[in-house]
């Protein structure tokens, strides 16, 4: 039996969310056999709006520009660092009354970023395009999710419209380097924007994600991140990913 290791990063001026206790010992997997990678939901770990349910219903301890981790219902302060352990892409439209150019339209969720479920070939889906015309954001998002692994257990942070830009250019420098997901930590620090929605001036607050190159995970929290990802990425092949977009949440991010 192994003796439980404990990682110590460097310190941090923020919420840190790294696994910083990961055992040695094999797990025990008696009784779990009949659980499949597709059976999992994993919480959410998203960036609190004005407009978010939690905000507007007044939920203790939520507010703007905090996150909140579904699931545990508890709030960090940003910046935060985390262990990122897969990545997906997926697709959500859901029309939203407050928007003509929205009317008519079904919801529509793409778990794996390729088939929605109402309107089917996202490649050749109009919804995912800006209306030229009339200077119209897509009704269709795209979604780049990072499921990190915390001490509270595996969760999903998605990067959407205001900042998927900045998740884009995380994938870029991933991309371009050698070294795993999960071989680097990486810190979420936020921004405020803002835009004018219907005539208005709207307030969003902005992740932007950093790669910690010169912090080296140790190999038994990089082993306990590669089996995540193997999960994930089995359940996202099989299209049953679940990461709790269903009914509109975490779709509070609205201006571009």
């Amino acid at each position: 039996m192994g003796e439980l290791q404990v990682w110590a990063p460097s310190p941090f001026d923020g919420d840190d969310l790294l696994p910083v206790a990961l055992g040695a010992r094999k797990v025990d997997d008696t009784g779990r056999q009949n659980i499949e990678p597709g059976d999992l939901i994993f919480p959410t770990l998203k960036m609190l709006q004005g407009s978010s349910e939690e905000v507007k219903q007044g939920v203790d301890g939520a507010k703007a520009g905090l996150f909140w981790l579904t699931g545990v219902n508890e709030v960090f302060k940003p910046p935060i660092r985390v262990l990122a352990c897969a990545h997906t892409k997926s697709r959500t439209l859901f029309p939203k009354p407050d928007r003509p150019e929205h009317a008519g339209l079904q919801e529509c969720l793409s778990r794996d970023g390729r088939w929605g479920s109402s309107y089917g070939d996202c490649v050749s889906c109009s919804h995912k395009d800006w209306d030229s015309v009339n200077s119209r954001p897509p009704a269709c998002s795209e979604s780049h999710n990072f499921t990190v692994l915390t001490p509270m257990g595996p969760a999903i942070i998605r990067f959407a419209r205001t900042s998927i830009k900045s998740a884009r250019n995380f994938l870029t420098a991933w991309r371009m380097s050698p070294d795993t997901l999960w071989s680097h930590p990486i810190v979420i620090t936020t921004k405020i924007r803002t835009d004018m929605v219907n005539g208005r001036p709207s307030t969003t607050h902005v992740m932007e994600m950093r790669w910690l190159m010169r912090e080296n995970v140790p190999p038994d929290v990089q082993a306990a991140a590669r089996t995540i990802y193997d999960q994930v990425m089995t359940a996202n092949v099989e299209g049953r990913f679940d990461n709790q977009q269903q009914n509109g949440v975490d779709t509070d991010d609205v201006p571009y």
